[in-house]
């Protein structure tokens, strides 16, 4: 036993010294890369994953962070940060304060060192760190920050562009908009290493993508070029998976016969280099395609071994019910009653499941719609308030000016006069004293000019200051949390609850979030009507008079008479 521990001992030694001289070699290897794109590149691919041992990331990082200091280079000290929020991200497998504190110091970082560049990476990082948690509401306003500064960087100074524009590219995949999706994809392709497995995966995400939007014919040509880098790289995984998309084409297009050879070439691949989600993908695919055929032991023998790939996780739901739905269909085909009623139940159960999931996901797909509106509503509003206090300035400078030259002339006019009276003095008394009046007059006028403009000047201040407290005001605003099913309401009663169709949408969402509450109240009071429970819908999500109004296109004054109506109904109910 003490042996035992003497080599487990001796072993950890070696291991951190291993690590250390490692770390050592790869700072050292960091120092001549002279490209700062690179360099940065470097570090953001330093190990971060040490599982739940954060003293083992402060001490892999803490190099980094030296060396940043040393220097005084800011753009690794950022990298050192994004590195950090990684690894703790990692250690909490969630998201979480000390992660969230690492991303605030880059960004205070890049306040006092601006990088338009790192702002978009960083502002994409903090957004598919939400993301991939299921914060998904939460990383809305940092995708909308990046795609806007997308069209005013320079994607050469992008350090791993392909890595970041993917983090991108899935979330804008995820929300349904694809076509943004390929986009970005497309524009990181240029910078992936031919014949890589990146280079692959990119081209086939591309494929991908133009299918969800039933662009089937560039789709086609996108996975035939994913097919020549996977077989330039020798790939065999990546030749199975195209080799599975490709069948699906084939299918679509009628072509049955290459299409059952392309998906059985993607099963077997996936199998021998242990792709399993992939070969359960594609063994339903064919089991699919076998019923159409009435090829129904076959299409059996497929379900059964994708069911056995299958694991007890979220994300195998909708394939087990693809499966119990294949099986009915089965079942149907040989006739075999029973068998058929039970597989369509175990679907029927896994749908109901799925479609909250699915319901979910559309709430979300709302949310972001929302939240587009409102991030480009506040730079609009914030824009029309930079130029409102550019013209005030311009305003400002322009009277500024005015006075001057009103000065200038006065001084200049005065002046001649002065010169006239000296030289006209011993000729014309009277005519001294009247120019010295007339100077007076002027001089008088002058004031009251200087006075008026700097009363000007005072009430310009005044506006000038009303100004920034609001833009303060604005600036510091951040939406009121809320749960998300009621925020979900909001912004559905602010689309939709106009027509008695909209309301029965917006009741059955309602419903689902308090059940029975609407029903119930009808029960309780029966004079109450279908405007009253509307009414009653919107107290409930403690919207005031005015939001009501707004929502339901009536006035202040006719919300106020509709509830002391519902209150005398409901008092004369109890």
């Amino acid at each position: 036993m003490k042996v035992y521990l003497f080599c487990m001992l001796f072993l950890a030694i070696l291991t951190i010294k291993t690590t250390s001289i490692a770390l050592g070699q790869s700072i050292e290897k960091i120092t001549h890369i002279e490209d700062p794109v690179r360099q940065l590149e470097a570090i953001l691919q330093f190990p971060a994953n040490f599982g739940k041992d954060t003293v083992a990331l402060k001490n892999t990082l803490a190099p980094v962070l030296t060396f940043a200091d040393r220097k005084h280079n800011n753009i690794l000290k950022w990298g050192y940060y994004m590195r950090m929020a990684d690894g703790y991200s990692i250690a909490f497998d969630r998201t979480n304060a000390v992660s969230d504190q690492y991303y605030r110091l880059a960004e205070q970082l890049l306040q006092k060192y601006p990088s338009i560049e790192l702002e978009m990476i960083g502002y994409a990082r903090q957004g598919y760190y939400n993301f991939v948690y299921r914060k998904v509401k939460e990383a809305f306003p940092f995708f909308l920050r990046a795609n806007d500064l997308k069209s005013r960087i320079d994607i050469k100074k992008i350090p791993l562009v392909v890595k970041h524009y993917q983090f991108i590219a899935n979330f804008y995949s995820y929300i349904g908009d694809h076509s943004i999706a390929v986009d970005y994809l497309q524009e990181a392709l240029p910078f992936s290493k031919a014949a890589s497995r990146e280079r692959v995966d990119l081209i086939n995400a591309i494929a991908v993508y133009l299918t969800k939007d039933s662009l089937n014919h560039q789709a086609v040509t996108y996975f035939n070029r994913a097919m020549s880098e996977a077989k330039l790289a020798k790939d065999s995984v990546w030749i199975g998976i195209i080799s599975g998309n490709l069948a699906d084409q084939a299918w679509k297009a009628g072509n049955k016969q290459k299409a059952i050879a392309l998906i059985q070439k993607n099963i077997a691949l996936s199998m021998q280099f242990n792709e399993r989600k992939d070969a359960m993908r594609a063994n339903l695919n064919l089991a699919n395609w076998y019923i159409v055929l009435k090829k129904w032991a076959l299409a059996r023998q497929h379900v059964v071994t994708s069911m056995n790939l299958m694991e007890e996780k979220p994300y195998f739901l909708q394939y087990k019910m693809e499966a119990s739905k294949l099986l009915s269909a089965i079942a149907q085909g040989l006739n075999q009653k029973g068998d058929e009623l039970k597989y369509l139940h175990v679907y029927l159960l896994l749908k109901d499941s799925l479609e909250k999931r699915i319901n979910d996901k559309e709430i979300q797909r709302a949310l972001w719609q929302r939240e587009t509106e409102r991030y480009h509503r506040a730079i609009q509003s914030a824009e029309e308030k930079r130029l409102h206090t550019k013209r005030i300035y311009q305003f400002i400078g322009l009277c500024l000016i005015l006075v001057f030259a009103i000065v200038l002339l006065l001084i200049n006019r005065s002046k001649a006069k002065i010169k006239m009276r000296n030289t006209l003095l011993e000729k014309d008394q009277l005519k001294l004293g009247y120019e010295r009046q007339l100077l007076d007059q002027e001089l008088l006028i002058l004031k009251d000019s200087l006075s008026e403009f700097t009363d000007t000047i005072k009430q310009n201040d005044t506006t000038i200051q009303e100004l920034r407290q609001e833009i303060v005001k604005v600036s510091e605003q951040s939406p009121a949390y809320m749960a998300q099913v009621s925020d979900t309401l909001n912004a559905m009663l602010q689309t939709h609850i106009m027509t008695d169709e909209r309301w029965l949408k917006f009741r059955h969402v309602f419903d689902k979030v308090y059940p029975g509450y609407l029903s119930q109240m009808k029960q309780n009071y029966s004079k109450i009507t279908d405007n009253d429970l509307r009414i009653l819908a919107l107290q409930k999500l403690e919207l005031n008079n005015s939001s009501m109004s707004e929502l339901l296109c009536v006035s202040n004054e006719a919300i106020k008479k509709a509830k002391q109506r519902l209150k005398k109904k409901m008092e004369v109910g109890d």
